[in-house]
Parts: structure tokens; sequence; C-alpha cells
């Protein structure tokens, strides 16, 4: 690498090197609908030269004793850092994110980074006595291959990334065609500090994905996005028996209990709901709320959604435009059924017909029987629905009746009874007052449908490993004088 970055050219990055492409795509700024920079589109030849360089790094990279990785790390992080305003702002431009929001994800990230860089995952005695020892070893699997999807680009990809080389792993990088940007960054960045091959970055199209799944010179798929493009990747996996890490839908529910404050409750919710759009995987989908305190909880609610405006904070454009048409559809669909809009409607749904930008204005629904679609699926836009509830065991039944099971978030000020609660969810995570916190050390996994494997903390890293039992025999480690005919294979 040359040394200089410049945030408006953008290369694929093949084992340290910046690789342009016969053709090129260009991703689109979500909040005016113009075109952004071209991009690359990596061929079959350049993942596998990618490929290639990832296995020849693998054999020293995975050799390095963990201190010596956790300096490389922290100092990725560091130069991450030196370039957070321009990341941000890139970010805040193939997102639509605000500027804040863009700047938490980036700070997110970064953090993300380092935090990986101190853990690992260490050897385990199984069994010590006079004769024999037994040892667990966590080995690193190879060279992983992360996608990422469009809604959290910098954080995500370095939530594949991070975890991977902490464990000796090595990586390719495939961001989503509708946001590549701040990826090829992390690799252009990645490219100045660690070796050649330790981590690569391809923009591409349709294609680049199932040659990743298919390819045998990578040894784990670790996706984030829907779940059914997830059991594709399953399925392709299997060819080579691939390990995989799949973050995929989910339908979170919130439950208001009586005995929260009300007011409090609908301000933690509607931020959990709505911000970003809804676009975010472990935002509220629906909101279950106990019928002793619906009303004054719908009016406190109601008041915190009429006051976003579009364009601001929580109010970030779709991300593009074919999410941008199912959202529309899913308010269609809501008018068509006779449901009630408390906030909003289908024929409100766009912000302003001249306005340019994907733009939708939130809404809330009120009157949705359970078999309804917006109940049922995921919308991963701004539009929700209110449900109510009475006895505590009625409403965990009807949260878990769901296919999927990634987060839920519970309000409730008596500690038993919230526990009891949240025991009961089937979900990879549950938040007690108060969602879309994570914590880098708490392990984000999935039941159902929703995923396998997880990511964050110490826990997560195991995933990125295969385990080696070593036994050995003690009276045999000292020669052939070793006397004794003890053990399995003597």
């Amino acid at each position: 690498m040359d040394g200089s970055i410049s945030f408006d050219k953008f290369y694929n990055i093949i084992n340290n090197s910046k690789v342009s492409s016969a053709k090129t795509y260009h991703g689109i700024d979500p909040s005016t609908e113009e075109d952004l920079w071209e991009v690359p589109i990596a061929t079959e030849d350049d993942l596998n030269k990618a490929v290639a360089a990832a296995n020849d790094a693998f054999k020293k990279w995975s050799s390095l004793q963990q201190q010596e990785r956790s300096r490389f790390m922290k100092d990725l992080a560091d130069h991450l850092e030196k370039h957070k305003d321009a990341l941000t702002e890139l970010l805040s431009k193939e997102s639509g994110k605000s500027m804040p929001f863009a700047e938490s994800e980036v700070e997110m990230g970064i953090n993300t980074m380092r935090r990986h860089s101190d853990w690992s995952v260490p050897d385990q005695v199984q069994k010590d006595t006079e004769d024999v020892k037994i040892v667990v070893q966590h080995v690193p699997i190879g060279v992983v291959a992360g996608i990422t999807p469009w809604n959290y680009p910098f954080q995500l990809a370095i939530l594949k990334t991070a975890p991977a080389l902490a464990t000796g792993c090595t990586v390719i990088l495939k961001p989503s065609p509708f946001t590549p940007y701040t990826a090829l960054k992390i690799g252009e960045i990645a490219a100045e500090v660690l070796p050649p091959g330790v981590v690569q970055v391809l923009g591409g199209d349709d294609s680049l994905g199932p040659w990743m799944t298919k390819h045998p010179g990578i040894h784990k798929i670790s996706f984030t996005g829907s779940t059914a493009t997830g059991k594709k990747i399953m399925a392709a996996a299997s060819e080579t028996l691939k390990r995989v890490n799949l973050e995929l839908g989910g339908n979170d529910a919130a439950i208001v209990t009586e005995d929260f404050d009300v007011q409090e409750a609908a301000q933690l919710v509607a931020t959990a709901t709505f911000a970003h759009s809804g676009q975010i995987c472990m935002a509220t989908k629906r909101i279950f709320v106990h019928e002793a305190v619906y009303n004054e909880f719908m009016t406190h609610l109601v008041a915190s959604v009429t006051s976003y405006k579009p364009g601001e904070g929580f109010c970030s454009p779709i991300q593009n435009k074919v999410q941008f048409e199912k959202v529309k559809a899913m308010y269609d669909d809501c008018e068509q059924q006779g449901l009630d809009f408390a906030v909003g409607g289908g024929s409100k749904a766009c912000v302003d017909d001249h306005r340019p930008g994907y733009f939708i204005a939130p809404a809330i629904v009120t009157n949705s029987p359970e078999s309804s679609r917006i109940v049922r699926e995921e919308p991963f836009g701004p539009i929700v629905p209110v449900l109510t509830w009475k006895d505590d065991s009625e409403v965990v039944e009807r949260v878990n009746d769901t296919p999927t099971g990634l987060g839920a978030t519970v309000y409730c000020r008596d500690k038993k009874r919230a526990w009891r609660i949240s025991e009961g969810l089937q979900t990879g995570s549950v938040w007690v007052n108060g969602g879309l916190k994570l914590d880098p050390v708490a392990l984000f996994g999935a039941h159902k449908q929703s995923g396998i494997g997880g990511e964050l903390g110490p826990l997560a890293l195991k995933y990125y490993t295969n385990t080696r039992t070593i036994t050995y025999w003690k009276d045999r480690l000292e020669g052939p004088e070793a006397k004794g005919n003890k053990g399995l294979f003597a």
C-alpha cells in the first residue's frame, strides 16, 4: 500500500494491494437518491487470489502468540480511529444515518476491535491424574468469509473481523452492494497495519456470495442478513461442511408490565422501535402492553413518535429502494386489512412525494389480529403493532409464537417477575428495562430460525475455532525406559 487513503476512490483489497476491475457498480445515497462512487466488482479470479492469500497468511497469523495478534488488532483500532471523521461521513452517506448515529456506529466498531484484542480461548484441562492428562484446545478454523448487510455496514464488518483475528483466523469480507464503502476502507486501513492476506475485502454482485459459500479454501461463513438467504448459505456450505455463523431475521417483542413507569416505558419502547427507522435487527417489532396501562401508554407513545422529524435523528431514510417498496407494501397491507393507525397510515407512508430520498413516516397500528402480517412478519421499517395482554404466562406464550427468536425486551420493576418472564422467552437475548444496548462482552446469539452461533464477547470466539483434544499418558513421556503398560494404546 502507498500509505495514502482517499475517501472518494474505492478498490478491492487483495493481499494488501488495491485492485480495480473492468466492471463496476455504485451505491445510492438514500437521503438524496444520488449516485455514489464507483466500486469494482470482484471476479471469480479475484476471489481465488484472495483465498490463496488468506490461506497463506493463515499459517503465520495463526502461529503468533495471542499477545502479538493483540498488538496488531490494537494498532488497527488506532488507525481506524485516526480516520474516524472520514469514516463517519462516509457511513452517513452510504447508510442514510444522521451524523450522530453514524459516529456512534464507528465508535462502537472501533471499541469492538479493541475489546476483542484482549480475549482468547485458553486450553482447558479436563483431567489431570497421576497417570493421564487430557487437554482440550480451541484452534482457529482457518479462512473466514464475512458477509455483511446494509443496515450496520461498519460495525458488522468489525464484528466478523475482530473475533476471527483474535482466534488466529484470516478474513475475507464481502459487504452488501448497497453499502460497500466503509468496509472497503476498513480493508484499505488494515492493509497499512496487518500482514498481507490477513484482512481482505471484495465488493461484488450477486455472484460473489455463492462463490464464497462453495469455495473449498474458505472454512467458515459468518453471515448477517435475512433468514431466507441464511438458509441458502447453510445449504451451500454443506457441500464442503463449512462452519457457519448465521445472524438472521427476528420479530423482537417488547413486554410492558403494569408496574413500570408508563411514560418512561413509552419513551424507551419508542427508541427501541424507531431508531434508524426500525432498520436494526434487534429493534422492537411487536409491542405488548398490559391492558391496565394501555391507554396511558399509547398517549405517551404517540406523543414521542409524532415529535420525530424526517431526516433528523431517528427518522433515517430506508436504506435502499428494494426495502423501501417492501415497507410501503406492509403499510398498504395494514390499510387494506382495515387496521387502525394511531400514527401514520398506508396512504401517508411517504413523507413527501416530492422530496428525494427513501423516507417513510413512522406508523403505529393498534387493532392487529395475531395472524396479521404486521404481527407475524418483520417489516424492518418504522411501523409497529401494539397489542394488549393481562396474564404473564399468556403474554410469554404469544411472544414465543413465532418461528424466529432473536431478542426481546421486558419493562418490569419487580425483579423476580422480570426474571421469570425473561427465562420464559425463546430468544437469544433479553434486555430488561432497556433495549438496543449491546455490551461487547455479552454474547449475541439466537434461537429457532433467527440463526446459529453467536457474535460478540469472549464466548463468541469459540465459534471461530475447532476443538482438538490431546490425551497423553505421563508414564511414557520420558522415553523408552518408562515402565508400565497403562493406556488405551498400550
